[in-house]
């Protein structure tokens, strides 16, 4: 760790010279106490710090600005307003596959001493992106801004411009590079540009757990204990994704193990219909996972992002659980729609139990959507969190469960305290979001208040 002393990170509560597990741990411990002041029970808050090690290389999106030392183009952040060099040419919180991209693009950048590259742009060259695969050896994908504009070049420059962009991708490993100016976008490489993802459902066959894994799980002499399910991930290199694949995974684990447990009544009532309203989606993270565990009977997806939207239903493509796709897999179907997550819930509020829309046969509109009962509400929330609108839905509609993932610490808490008018917690686990600043995921399990479940006695 000495070696790395002198390296900056801008803008982050814990430096690397000192200890993040520590600052892990106080960060969550900090956070559980913010919930057992609203009444949360204690002995239903758990806490998942980071390790020294998950402290560092985590994280799969991380942007850069560019500023010039000493006659090299070096990284920067930007703290307090004013850009601070790192001291380095990689970031030691970004993934392996990042840093080392990083390297080699600085590197190449600094050797580029002739051609338009050098003569026009490098000078111009204003800041730089990364983007990941969650697994360490796949997809990487870099943005290289520019002040100068690209689109009025000579054919000859761009096509110059473009050979320089395809030697770097092969000497960088990179997935696709992306050179942007006002007015002009080029894509070397993939395009469009994604990043694609493949991560395992492990399920044991003692106890039934379940456990995701993000590398790619070897062949073991333990293999005839577990059963691995893939899901695959596509997503779009300019919408969110989850940033770091340690908290995802146990998030994930989390989120499925606990619906499980609630879906255990499904198969005491033989005539229930369990089906599961997903607000915030995103492009699937949580969705996919949850249709390939086979929990409900359907699943319907609310997301407001029309780039996610088109991600969440080729995901949903590729893991076999689209029913406009007319296939009749085992997976639980998931239905698609846009919209504002507000929005949904006052119409659901108006459409509620009207018998001409539960009874409509067309499963692929909103209407009929708007009209049925759901056991759970999955929902996961900006840093801002739950509008009053959705608040009010979740107290006054047929749920019985909400599963609350949030990135947001101080509206959790409002929500959590809004809605324990009706609702009662079961869980709540604390995550290292981002180690080595203030950030935290929190995962809660709230039960209506009055509801008897055995699988909870």
């Amino acid at each position: 760790m000495s070696s790395q002393i002198s390296i900056t990170l801008p803008g982050y509560e814990c430096q690397l010279d000192e200890k993040g597990a520590l600052h892990s741990q106080l960060k969550v411990r900090s956070a559980a106490l913010d919930l057992a002041k609203i009444g949360v029970n204690e002995q239903f808050i758990h806490t998942i710090p980071s390790n020294e090690n998950e402290t560092l290389n985590y994280r799969c999106g991380c942007s850069f600005q560019i500023v010039s030392l000493k006659n090299n183009l070096r990284f920067a952040m930007r703290s307090k307003q004013v850009a601070v060099p790192l001291g380095a040419d990689f970031f030691p919180i970004a993934t392996p596959r990042i840093q080392d991209v990083m390297r080699k693009v600085m590197n190449q950048i600094n050797l580029t001493d002739e051609g338009m590259f050098n003569q026009t742009l490098k000078g111009s060259l204003a800041s730089a992106s990364f983007a990941s695969s969650w697994n360490a050896q796949k997809d990487c994908i870099v943005t290289l801004n520019f002040n100068n504009p690209i689109h009025n070049r000579e054919t000859s420059e761009i096509s110059e411009l473009i050979e320089w962009g395809e030697s770097l991708c092969q000497e960088c490993q990179i997935t696709t590079l992306i050179l942007r100016s006002k007015k002009m976008v080029l894509n070397v490489g993939r395009s469009p540009p994604f990043i694609d993802d493949t991560i395992h459902i492990r399920i044991r066959h003692d106890d039934g757990s379940i456990e995701i894994c993000i590398e790619s799980p070897e062949e073991t002499s333990n293999s005839s204990k577990q059963s691995l399910i893939p899901i695959f991930y596509r997503k779009p290199e300019d919408a969110f994704q989850h940033p770091n694949s340690n908290t995802m995974a146990q998030a994930l684990s989390w989120v499925l193990n606990t619906l499980k447990e609630i879906t255990k009544e499904s198969k005491r009532c033989v005539t229930k219909k369990y089906f599961m309203l997903e607000m915030y989606c995103g492009s699937g993270a949580h969705t996919m996972a949850i249709s390939k565990s086979k929990l409900f009977e359907a699943i319907v997806a609310v997301e407001i992002d029309r780039r996610l939207v088109d991600a969440l239903k080729v995901n949903s493509t590729l893991n076999d659980c689209n029913p406009e796709e007319g296939k009749d897999g085992d997976n639980t179907p998931v239905y698609i729609f846009q919209g504002d997550a507000s929005e949904w819930a006052s119409k659901s509020t108006l459409y509620r139990r009207r018998e001409s829309f539960m009874e409509d046969a067309n499963k692929m509109t909103k209407k009929f959507w708007f009209a049925q009962d759901y056991e759970v509400l999955l929902v996961d929330p900006p840093r801002s969190g739950l509008g009053e609108e959705v608040c009010n839905l979740a107290l006054n509609g047929s749920f019985e469960h909400i599963i609350y993932v949030s990135c947001g610490r101080e509206a959790l808490v409002k929500d959590v305290a809004f809605l324990s008018r009706a609702f009662d917690v079961l869980d709540c686990t604390i995550t290292d979001l981002f180690p080595r600043t203030s950030s935290i995921e929190t995962l809660v399990h709230m039960r209506r208040r009055g509801i008897k479940d055995p699988c909870f006695e």
